[in-house]
């Protein structure tokens, strides 16, 4: 194997190194042209602040696809993708999932100062989203989006993009309206009660301060709490009663008890701890919300999909949205686009890479004649085809059609929840009865007032607190070192599994690292060169990882040059004639000893072969050793077993580990382990395990870009924290016992409240003090408390 070292210089606008320090401007020096011409571009239109708010903030041009808008033309497509017109202004949402700091920030909102049609621009740095107001008589949305893309923040924009298939927000605004409106009532609530806690008699009514809290509490109950009676009501009828039939419960009984003393004049009710009770309920689950909103992992063959295609109308090609695609529709397909349907290739030489649908990497020849599936990309020149099916009846559409992807079952951690506040209810109730039963033979002046307390201060508000600010603090510190779940529930089912399954390509190997090492006859400067100049007149990945490998060696001219689609590459210079390809290229048979690779053959002698390895990921080792010890392994791969000695070498024996695995086998092999009680984590990458992703009890996505890529997952993993992978669930396995602690105050807290209850002593300044205290406790030692565990396992 061939090493060097090479010292690269920074660019000044992205930070990536320089492996050509000749492209340059003044004195800063860029590492590809695209860089230099944003560079150029921001200091011409006076935006050079964009470089003092973060150091070299810039998005990688080199990094930047080349793409075609030709689409926006449409004025049908256009209609749709936008979120306001009135003829004279129009509005549009674009995803810009490369935002990262606060210079893309300053800039995405000063964008108008690019374009003079755009009016304003503002940017939610939170879901990655800016909203641009533009003048379309001024510029046009193609132009909005091509200015985008050309200083390095390409709009996401797809299929799911003008079928309005975005999640919306308006639960998120009904909650904080809900929480807005119970603080704005439980902070006055507490003012007007001070004359109370200070000890002025019958101040409630006197003042008719106990009518002014009685007509803020009612919104509060029958808008603030309401999805919590609701949900009660709704349990209750199915004979299987949930944590929210207790609150429920207290909720109605400390307005009910409140509402008549405060009416009947006997007493000052407890309006402040019903109010602060709603309060805090509706925080923690704006806390809950609020960790995993900014990522959205219900994403499916949609979000992949171009808007549309270019389709041919009476001898022209016309660009048609994807959703308005046909059968016998002829499309054009160019270099490097995804095929949207299922289609006959019908003119051209097609090279298909199908590592979306199958996990296998390499391109697959297709010629005139042959089927195509949807979900491939193209590389080479434009091809022709004629759909077959339209766009939702396609091949890759039939994992989106699985049962999987409607309902999975509750965790065990669910059920146990489920269970606690089950008989919580029954045991409350029955001290509450034995209460009244006992008053009512002691002394019936007490006799309902002990009643409605001990419902008063059994409320198990601690409890319901508990997993929001624990779980919800612990998927925040995950966020903050790139690992991203996607609610409590995934971390109260990861708890549960038993056996992990793994993806190969992209998962436990990095598939955008390619280790390329030489094996044959020592090859000459020339020799190196010839190569190096041939592979580098192709665009196939093999080709550009020898070009890499022979990073050092000087390009020269060559004279003839021919790809011959799938096999491998034939070129001339001078006197000396070079192949480069596969062994059928070469030899004329697939057999060969050398292993697959890139073959060489210099004026007809074989001279040897390069052999590409995906790198494996960081740590791998120590991660499968460490969970092998926890958990039964498996590895499931859409790959050939052509790395079956290296990986086999990873795994115990007692793994099961499968090659040439299509998405349904994937989805059969897990459906079988859970119908033998298993329970399933799957670690993937790519869409094609999305069938699998779902249909396991928890899905993990390692993703290099973690905005871009959630295929129908639980939780993603950026690719730099795969070596944290195994602290990480030891993480998640062990916050159960915050959990318990957590569940061990609250009953502590609801057995001194009792305490007083029983014994008729709960007066609403006891109430005022006790239940927000337990509530503010419970949400204090959540948070530090997983904090804590965090700072233990180092994840």
């Amino acid at each position: 194997m061939e090493h060097s070292t090479i010292q690269h210089t920074i660019c000044d606008h992205c930070g990536d190194p320089c492996t050509d320090d000749t492209i340059s401007s003044g004195s800063s020096v860029f590492c590809c042209t695209g860089c230099r011409t944003v560079y150029q571009l921001l200091h011409e239109h006076s935006l050079d602040s964009y470089y003092k708010y973060s150091d070299r903030p810039g998005i990688p041009q080199s990094q930047q696809a080349a793409a075609n808008y030709h689409y926006l033309d449409d004025s049908d497509i256009v209609t749709r993708l936008l979120h306001f017109d009135d003829g004279g202004l129009c509005k549009v949402n674009l995803r810009l999932p490369q935002i990262h700091c606060s210079s893309c920030l300053w800039l995405l909102e000063n964008i108008s100062r690019l374009d003079a049609g755009i009016i304003k621009s503002t940017v939610n740095f939170g879901t990655k989203v800016a909203t641009i107001t533009y003048k379309p008589d001024a510029t046009t949305l193609r132009a909005v989006v091509q200015l985008l893309h050309r200083i390095g923040y390409a709009p996401e924009l797809n299929l799911e993009s003008i079928e309005g298939s975005s999640v919306s927000n308006d639960q998120d605004k009904a909650l904080l309206y809900k929480l807005g409106l119970a603080g704005f009532s439980f902070g006055n609530i507490m003012l007007l009660s001070f004359p109370e806690y200070l000890g002025f008699d019958h101040a409630s009514y006197l003042f008719h301060i106990g009518y002014i809290n009685l007509l803020l509490s009612i919104p509060v109950l029958l808008y603030s709490g309401i999805d919590y009676i609701k949900s009660a009501w709704q349990s209750a009828m199915v004979g299987k009663p949930n944590i929210d039939l207790p609150i429920a419960i207290g909720m109605l009984t400390l307005f009910g008890r409140s509402g008549y003393e405060i009416l009947a004049h006997v007493g000052e009710g407890y309006l402040d701890s019903f109010t602060g009770f709603v309060f805090f309920l509706l925080i923690g689950r704006w806390f809950q919300n609020y960790t995993y909103n900014s990522l959205d992992f219900d994403r499916n063959y949609k979000s992949y999909f171009p808007i549309s295609a270019n389709v041919k109308v009476q001898d022209e090609w016309v660009a048609k949205s994807l959703d308005h695609l046909t059968a016998g529709d002829e499309i054009l397909i160019r270099n490097k686009e995804i095929i949207p349907a299922d289609a006959i290739l019908l003119q051209g030489k097609a090279r298909v890479d199908y590592s979306f649908v199958t996990g296998e990497s390499d391109l697959i020849a297709k010629t005139v004649g042959d089927t195509i599936y949807a979900g491939g990309c193209h590389s080479g020149a434009s091809i022709r085809l004629q759909v077959q099916k339209s766009v939702d009846q396609s091949y890759l559409t039939q994992l989106w059609n699985e049962d999987t992807f409607k309902q999975r079952p509750p965790s065990d951690a669910s059920k146990v929840i489920a269970t606690v506040s089950q008989y919580f209810t029954y045991v409350i109730i029955s001290i509450a009865l034995l209460t009244l039963t006992y008053w009512s033979m002691t002394d019936t002046s007490k006799m309902y007032q002990a009643f409605t307390a001990v419902l008063i201060v059994a409320c198990p508000c601690a409890l319901a607190l508990a997993i929001p600010f624990t779980y919800g603090n612990i998927l925040r510190l995950l966020a903050q070192s790139g690992v991203y779940l996607r609610n409590t529930s995934t971390i109260e089912d990861l708890q549960d599994i038993d056996h992990i399954i793994f993806d190969k390509t992209g998962t436990i190997t990095d598939s955008k690292t390619v280790t390329v090492s030489y094996h044959g006859k020592p090859l000459s400067d020339s020799q190196k060169s010839l190569i190096k100049s041939t592979c580098n007149h192709s665009s196939h990945p093999l080709s550009k990882a020898v070009v890499r490998h022979l990073a050092t060696a000087p390009l020269m001219d060559v004279d003839k040059y021919e790809e011959v689609i799938g096999l491998g590459l034939q070129a001339a210079s001078g006197r000396h004639a070079v192949r480069v390809g596969s062994a059928k290229f070469l030899f004329g048979t697939d057999s060969s000893s050398t292993d697959r690779g890139v073959l060489i053959e210099i004026d007809g002698k074989y001279l040897g072969h390069f052999k590409m390895e995906h790198a494996l990921r960081d740590n791998v080792q120590g991660i499968i050793h460490g969970l092998q010890q926890q958990f039964h392994l498996s590895l499931l791969s859409g790959d050939t077993d052509k790395d079956q000695d290296r990986i086999e070498a990873l795994f115990t024996a007692e793994a099961n580990i499968i090659f040439n695995q299509k998405p349904k086998d994937k989805l059969q092999y897990i459906k079988a382990l859970q119908a033998n009680g298993h329970r399933v984590m799957m670690i993937g990458d790519g869409l094609n395990d999305a069938g699998a992703l779902k249909q396991s009890n928890v899905g993990i996505v390692i993703s290099d870009q973690a905005n871009n890529f959630s295929p129908a997952c639980d939780g993603i993993v950026k690719a730099a924290k795969f070596g944290s992978l195994l602290q990480v669930v030891a993480y998640l396995r062990n916050a159960r016992y915050v959990i318990y602690g957590a569940f061990a105050m609250a009953f502590m807290y609801n057995g001194i409240g009792l305490y007083f209850a029983i014994t008729g002593q709960l007066s609403p300044v006891i109430a005022a003090i006790l239940m927000p205290l337990s509530s503010i406790t419970i949400i204090v030692y959540g948070v530090v408390a997983s904090w804590l565990l965090h700072r233990t396992h180092r994840t």
